[in-house]
C-alpha cells in the first residue's frame, strides 16, 4: 500500500511540474469549462512525458507491447461495457430527470473529439491500470485496485462543476475499469471500453464529460434534483450512474474466464 501511495504521489508532483509549460496553452481557455484543444495538450502531453519517463527507466517497453492486444479478448464483455451509458441515459429519460431538445450537431470535430478521448483514456490506463498493475504483479488485493481508484479520481478534482457524488463515480468506474484490465490484461480492451464510456456519454449523448462542455450530436437540459440527475457534472455525477456502475462492477467481478493473465506479468519496482 504505501508503495502505491509513492508511486501516485510522485507521479502528481512530475506531472504538476512538467505541466507548467504546458499552462500557457491552455489559459485562453481555462475558464471555458469546456475540452478544447488547449486544455486536452496541456492535459495530455505532460502525462505522456512521464509516463515515456518511466517505461525507459523500468524497462516497460516489450512488457507494454506485449499486453497491449492480449489473445484475452471477450466480445461479449465489450457489448456489456458498451450498453452502460445508454442504460444510464434511458434511466435519466424514463425518470424524466433530463429533457432532451431536438439538437444535431454532426461534423468532423466529433472525430478530431474521438481521437483526442481515445488518447488520452489510453495515457489514463497505462497511469492507473498497466503501471501500477504492472508494479503490484501477482500481489493484487482488492483494497489495492480501491486505493489505486482512489488515486485515479484525485486525477480529476480539479475538474470542473466537479461533485462528491462525481468523485465517487469516477472512483466506482476506477475499479470497474480495473476489473476488465485484470480479467483481459489487455490495455487495448480497457482504453475502448473508457473512451466509449467518455465518447457515447459527451459526443453523442449530450452530456458533460466530467464537468467539461463538448460538441455534441445530441442534447439534454438536467432537471432537479442534481443528485440524480448530475447537473452539469454530466450523468457521471448522477445516484443512478452510481447504482449502475456498481451493478455492472459486481457482475464483471463474478464473470469467469479461463486465466487471470495478469499474474503472468514480471514484477517491476518503480
Amino acid at each position: 500500500m504505501k508503495k502505491i501511495f509513492n508511486f501516485y504521489i510522485k507521479a502528481f508532483l512530475y506531472i504538476s511540474f512538467i505541466s507548467i509549460p504546458f499552462l500557457f496553452i491552455a489559459f485562453p481557455d481555462l475558464k471555458k469549462n469546456e475540452f478544447t484543444y488547449r486544455i486536452w495538450i496541456s492535459t495530455f502531453f505532460p502525462q505522456l512525458l512521464y509516463i515515456l519517463y518511466l517505461f525507459r527507466k523500468n524497462d516497460l517497453f516489450g512488457l507494454f507491447k506485449a499486453n497491449f492486444i492480449n489473445k484475452f479478448f471477450y466480445t461479449s464483455l465489450i457489448i456489456f461495457s458498451f450498453s452502460m451509458p445508454f442504460i444510464v441515459y434511458f434511466s435519466l429519460i424514463g425518470f424524466r430527470l433530463i429533457e432532451v431538445t431536438e439538437y444535431y450537431n454532426w461534423d468532423i470535430n466529433i472525430i478530431y473529439y474521438f481521437i483526442m478521448i481515445f488518447l488520452s483514456a489510453l495515457l489514463e490506463e497505462i497511469l492507473f491500470r498497466f503501471i501500477p498493475y504492472t508494479l503490484l504483479a501477482n500481489n493484487i488485493t482488492m483494497k489495492k485496485v480501491i486505493l489505486i481508484s482512489v488515486f485515479f479520481s484525485i486525477f480529476h478534482v480539479f475538474n470542473p462543476n466537479i461533485t462528491i457524488i462525481g468523485i465517487l463515480n469516477i472512483i466506482i468506474a476506477g475499479i470497474f475499469f480495473s476489473i476488465i484490465y485484470l480479467k483481459s490484461n489487455s490495455v487495448f480492451l480497457v482504453t475502448i471500453v473508457h473512451a466509449f464510456w467518455n465518447f457515447s456519454m459527451g459526443c453523442i449523448l449530450g452530456s458533460n464529460i466530467s464537468g467539461a462542455k463538448i460538441t455534441s450530436i445530441l442534447k439534454y437540459i438536467p432537471k432537479e434534483p442534481s443528485v440524480l440527475s448530475g447537473s452539469e457534472f454530466g450523468f457521471e455525477g448522477s445516484i443512478i450512474t452510481t447504482l449502475i456502475f456498481l451493478t455492472f462492477s459486481a457482475v464483471l467481478y463474478n464473470l469467469k474466464t479461463n486465466k487471470n493473465s495478469i499474474n503472468s506479468q514480471k514484477e517491476h519496482s518503480i
